[in-house]
């Protein structure tokens, strides 16, 4: 059964039909749920279900693509990305630049992922001359993350 309604999907198509401008790429990294629980053995619980919502967002536009990378078993691809956590989206563009969205992109953050992929899209977003200015200042690496608690 779906995750997303037929009317969520085709609202999903109206906004990516008008938005997206160049192909994005949804890079994910999982460790699949068997349902078995076996001591010293990592596991996901949402992993799936992100997977198949991954899934679901990809298949409404030609110009999102999904990719899915297992963490343990393609450590090589884990590292070129710098991931070491599950789950993980990569929401990459043309330019390699990316937004990185560790957990389920579900509740609330859904609409700011959907944001995020048509920010990537378009290479352009959001932030305010003053921020960009201010960010054009810094002039060390700055490891940035932002904590969201669903509700």
């Amino acid at each position: 059964m779906p995750l997303l309604s037929d009317d969520i999907r085709a609202r999903i198509g109206e906004i990516f039909e008008t938005n997206l401008v160049d192909p994005v790429r949804l890079v994910y990294f999982t460790i699949p749920s068997s349902g078995l629980f076996l001591p010293g053995v990592r596991g996901c619980e949402t992993c799936n279900e992100v997977q198949e919502l991954l899934e679901e967002v990809a298949s409404i536009s030609d110009k999102v693509s999904l990719e899915v990378h297992h963490l343990e078993r393609e450590r090589d691809v884990a590292q070129q990305y710098g991931v070491d956590s599950v789950p993980t989206t990569l929401i990459m563009g043309a330019d390699e630049r990316h937004v990185r969205f560790l957990g389920a992109p579900a509740g609330n953050e859904f609409g700011t992922f959907l944001q995020d992929i048509q920010m990537v899209s378009r290479g352009e977003t959001t932030l305010s001359e003053e921020t960009r200015s201010t960010l054009a200042s810094v002039s060390e690496p700055i490891h940035l993350q932002v904590f969201v608690t669903p509700t």
